[in-house]
């Protein structure tokens, strides 16, 4: 079974005067671990809300299988080949497998 592990990167919104240098007050950068991509969606959910983070602060962080970085969610939970997105960035799936 695979282990997808994503550290939180987010930094202030310049738009509600924040510092875009660093995350927002209160923030921690916290790392997130599950063995089904749709439950590192979920914990990545609940990380966002909890902390009012949204798209401004979101910084595209690394998605690792297994220690190796795959990919870069953006705030929507998608998955991309590179962290900055252009028309051609490809992006990446994951299938879920079912438990026997």
């Amino acid at each position: 079974m695979p282990n997808f592990k994503l550290t939180t990167e987010v930094c202030g919104n310049p738009d509600y005067g924040q510092d875009p240098s660093i995350p927002p007050y209160g923030v921690e950068i916290t790392t997130l671990n599950a063995h089904k991509f749709d439950d590192l969606i979920a914990q990545v959910r609940d990380w966002q809300s909890e902390n009012d983070i949204g798209g401004g602060n979101w910084m595209n962080p690394a998605v690792c299988v297994d220690g190796e970085v795959v990919g870069y969610m953006s705030y929507n939970g998608k998955v991309w080949a590179d962290r900055s997105w252009t028309p051609n960035t490809r992006q990446i799936y994951f299938k879920e497998t079912q438990d026997a």
